[in-house]
């Protein structure tokens, strides 16, 4: 074999550390950097679980591919993956500033040479930025500031800055972790040294425009869940094709579940079928192929010699589905559309947490998550039972069912294109078609709100719980119904308080047990300290629920526009430093980080206030008319004055109302009786 070959993609196996003498740069072609929060939480969030869990062993994330220069290829242009890169480059970038005092070995990655290691063919303003962030030269500063201002894509970085630090102090427990600045540290190197990535080099004489095209529109690979559904389908044997149509139902998350049944059961009698009184698979009811058929029928075997190319049917896969919605007379501004919360392989784990529940079995060891999928399913293969089996593929109908039913998705609207976190409700139409339609706002949307954003979004444990109650508890009600809202408060209450266990047990314990549960945080003290930009943003989350729940205008126009969306940065209602020191003197820190003196906004919402006085923020926060930033504002800018009385009676108001919550949500009065099984075994 030729090892001097100049046509095949080099492959290499590497860590930050290992590309210690690269320099690379995104090429013209390349889209600016678009991250959001929730891309860059999971990214946080999976980091940290694998640094807790084993601080010496290897993480794997995706590949890049990169064209190599230079006279030992140690500049290298991003042809894919210059996303996560750049990402990975702003972590060390907030790791640095984290650690002045305990420098992390991440920081080696930021500079090669006394320069950038990553740099933009063609927006040297990024370069700009980053520097100046780098090396904090004030002489820049007021270039930088127009710059942020003047360009769309600059502003993405700058949020993705102060998301990632907020989420690392949020993660890391910045105020009430002693050795804060350390863990940074210790994090910063486990990113450092045992995060790898495949580096695929191109050849030489690579067409880049063409490959990057082609990368941006190449089919699906094949996943996880693929195998497990091959290995599990081998144990069922002769009835494969019927339980692969009920994965099929269940496995494209961005869709209704209704329009997957109905593609994957296309002979079934839709017309006498009301998925709103029935969630339960029957085989006599949901039919994917008619009924004696001549192909049923025609016991002679397939012999490709008789067949003639005019015998071929025309495809049928795509084209159909295609007709028959254009075609119908429902479609209308309540077809909508949606974005799962979780992905196919999140729900098989919740799902196989449920069913090892109702199989009297443990649940399954070690971490939850996707990337374990063929490891975790593999005692179910092991175990041979083609009935229990069958058991897991049902109960995945009817989970799938319960979490398009009762759990929030993300809703595009079809003028806007703007995504919201709603629950649809689906009702049956005269032509057996059915629906889509957001619910109004209500505390079950409110609140699975508060726990998606505050959950670790690749596990969201929440959902184990909350799926298992509905399994037992549904009967079929609304998803807006008290009874379910009184259950999804007490989960989280419970969550809330209980730390002396990993959320993957406690959620285990709640699918078991609703009463008994001894909290070992005391949220009131918690509150009372002086955290600053500390606080775990939760409180913040779980506080505008509490005062939405309990708004006394319910016609306000503002409050009725109000939502709980994603919002990641601390802001100091009293400013740190005030732009005019006679009009506000500087506070001492008990009364400036306060919880009294802080809200919770979005990064655009924070940079908007930035260090101006109060009346100024209240003006600006009054003469919005369509929305408030935050409910916690409402109560601070309805004060006649705001100094540290105001701020320590407003944060005694705040904790008054939390403790008031948990107080009417006392587990020991729970209402919800034993729970029934309502599954076929």
């Amino acid at each position: 074999m030729n090892s001097n070959r100049t046509d095949i993609f080099k492959s290499e196996l590497l860590c930050l550390k290992d590309v210690a003498d690269y320099n690379f740069s995104i090429p013209t072609y390349q889209r600016p950097y678009v991250w959001g929060d929730e891309q860059l939480k999971k990214l946080i969030d999976d980091f940290y679980k694998a640094f807790e869990t084993d601080k010496n062993a290897p993480y794997y994330i995706s590949s890049l591919i990169t064209k190599d220069n230079g006279e030992f290829g140690r500049n290298s242009e991003l042809i894919d993956g210059q996303q996560r890169f750049t990402t990975l480059w702003l972590i060390a970038l907030v790791v640095s500033r984290l650690t002045p005092n305990h420098k992390s070995e991440i920081e080696q990655f930021l500079k090669k040479d006394k320069k950038l290691r990553l740099s933009f063919e063609i927006r040297s303003e990024v370069y700009d930025y980053l520097t100046y962030l780098l090396e904090d030269n004030q002489q820049a500063k007021s270039k930088i500031v127009k710059d942020v201002e003047a360009y769309p894509y600059l502003k993405n970085i700058t949020k993705a800055i102060k998301s990632i630090d907020g989420f690392i102090k949020d993660t890391l427990d910045y105020t009430t972790n002693q050795d804060f600045e350390r863990t940074v540290k210790r994090f910063g190197n486990y990113i450092y040294t045992k995060v790898f990535f495949i580096k695929n080099t191109t050849p030489q004489n690579t067409d880049l425009n063409k490959l990057f095209s082609t990368i941006n529109n190449s089919g699906v690979q094949l996943e996880q869940t693929d195998i497990v559904k091959a290995n599990l389908l081998n144990v069922i044997g002769d009835e494969k094709v019927l339980y692969s149509k009920i994965w099929e139902s269940c496995e494209n998350m961005n869709n209704f579940f209704e329009r997957n049944a109905r593609f994957s059961f296309p002979q079934s009698n839709w017309a006498n079928i009301d998925l709103n009184k029935q969630f339960e698979f029957k085989e006599d009811t949901f039919k994917y192929k008619a009924e004696n058929t001549e192909f049923n029928n025609d016991n002679t075997g397939f012999k490709i010699n008789n067949l003639s190319i005019e015998d071929i049917s025309e495809y049928p896969f795509g084209k159909q589905e295609h007709e028959s919605e254009l075609n119908r007379d429902d479609i209308d501004d309540s077809n909508i559309y949606c974005r799962s919360i979780i992905s196919f392989g999140q729900l098989l784990l919740h799902t196989y947490s449920l069913h090892l529940k109702v199989e009297k079995l443990d649940d399954f060891a070690g971490t939850f998550h996707v990337n374990r999928l063929i490891e975790v399913f593999k005692e179910l293969e092991q175990r041979n039972n083609k009935e229990e089996v069958k058991r897991f593929f049902k109960l995945l109908w009817q989970v799938r069912y319960l979490f398009d039913k009762y759990i929030i998705k993300w809703i595009s609207d079809t003028n806007t294109k703007n995504e919201t976190l709603e629950i649809a409700n689906f009702s049956l139409n005269g032509k057996s078609y059915y629906t889509r339609t957001p619910y109004e706002k209500s505390g079950s949307m409110m609140l699975q709100s508060v726990l998606y954003f505050t959950g670790d979004y690749l596990r969201q444990y929440w959902l184990s719980s909350y799926l298992d109650y509905l399994l037992y508890n549904h009967n079929l009600e609304s998803p807006t119904s008290d009874n379910h809202l009184s259950y999804l408060e007490k989960m989280d209450n419970i969550f809330s308080v209980v730390k002396n266990v990993s959320d993957k047990v406690l959620s285990w314990k709640l699918m078991h047990q609703t009463q008994g549960f001894e909290p070992d945080f005391n949220f009131e003290k918690y509150l009372s300290q002086a955290n600053g930009t500390g606080f775990k943003h939760y409180w913040f989350y779980k506080l505008e629920y509490v005062i939405w729940k309990n708004w006394g205008d319910k016609n306000d126009d503002k409050y009725k526009n109000y939502r709980i969306t994603s919002k990641n940065s601390v802001e100091h209602i009293y400013p740190q430093n005030p732009e005019n020191e006679k009009e506000h003197p500087k506070l001492e820190n008990e009364n400036l980080d306060s919880f009294g003196n802080l809200v919770l906004l979005s990064v655009s919402q924070n940079s908007e206030y930035s260090n101006k006085s109060v009346g100024v923020k209240k003006s600006m926060f009054k003469e919005k008319s369509d929305n408030y930033d935050t409910l916690k504002s409402f109560y601070i800018f309805n004060s006649e004055s705001w100094d540290k009385v105001e701020i320590a009676e407003h944060r005694e108001k705040m904790i008054k109302m939390i403790r008031k919550h948990y107080n009417e949500g006392n587990l020991e009065r729970s209402k919800i009786g034993h729970h029934v099984l309502l599954v076929n075994n």
